[in-house]
């Protein structure tokens, strides 16, 4: 759907399209270290998930606003929406 998209630590990305009414957006993220990363869709209450080495999914409605990611690990990691 979207991405990859390459965050720096503390970096932000924003505008990433989900998809609408009852369909899931998987969000993985990949990174080489354990740490968090918060996501945020629309006016929504932000979200901090943990992280593990390697390929992370997560399976969110967002009901087709846009989300932000913000990586609050200590290395890059790569964001990608399906």
């Amino acid at each position: 759907m979207a991405g990859p998209f390459r965050l720096a630590p503390d970096e932000v990305q924003g505008g990433i399209p989900t998809w609408a009414f009852g369909k899931e957006t998987k969000v993985i993220v990949d990174c080489n270290v354990d740490g968090n990363f918060e996501m945020r869709a629309g006016v929504s209450p932000s979200e901090t998930t943990s992280l593990r080495t390697g390929r992370n999914e997560f399976f969110r409605n967002f009901a087709g606003v846009l989300l932000a990611v913000k990586n609050l690990t200590s290395q890059d990691i790569t964001v990608t929406t399906e």
